[in-house]
């Protein structure tokens, strides 16, 4: 008999993991119109079996992830480390110029994030960035060997960041 490696997963998609956001994105040379989406998230752990016969805990990972849609949700999100994006914040306003567009914005509902744009795989990207050291602090990620965050933009429209994880196990 053959012996066959194997990993195990755990897939995270509840109806709590969602965000209504504005964004653009630049591409082109040009900038889209500021614009919303009923953003969906989307969370999978592959690794191995820990003593209790689960990867990680689903009900953490939905809390964890559950906490950075409440901050996204109902935000202005913004390209904080974009080129092609003038950021300027004056008391209360949030001032946006790119190419041929300039929004002056409530401070209150922008989120400035540390992306070049605010694409799909960006967010997905930022979602991870954001899970991965609360999951560290819970000491969560000891029989995870990756993780992959994807960001539905649009129905049946993922973008999705994926990382390997080393952790030192138990």
């Amino acid at each position: 008999m053959q012996n066959y490696a194997q990993t195990f997963a755990v897939n995270v998609y509840s109806g709590e993991l969602h965000f209504n956001s504005a964004h653009f994105i630049t591409f082109n040379n040009s900038c889209e119109n500021l614009h919303g989406h009923n953003f969906h998230l989307r969370i999978q752990a592959y690794g191995d079996n820990n003593s209790d016969a689960f990867v990680i805990d689903f009900v953490l990972l939905n809390r964890l992830a559950a906490e950075i849609c409440h901050e996204l949700h109902d935000k202005i999100l913004l390209p904080g480390k974009s080129e092609e994006v003038a950021i300027k914040q004056t008391g209360d306003r949030i001032e946006v110029s790119s190419y041929d567009k300039h929004f002056a914005l409530p401070a209150t509902n922008c989120l400035v994030l540390p992306v070049a744009n605010t694409t799909a795989e960006m967010l997905a990207w930022y979602v991870m960035e954001s899970l991965l050291p609360k999951l560290e602090t819970d000491s969560a990620l000891a029989h995870v060997k990756s993780l992959e965050v994807a960001v539905e933009e649009a129905d049946h429209q993922w973008g999705i960041c994926r990382r390997e994880i080393h952790s030192g196990g138990d």
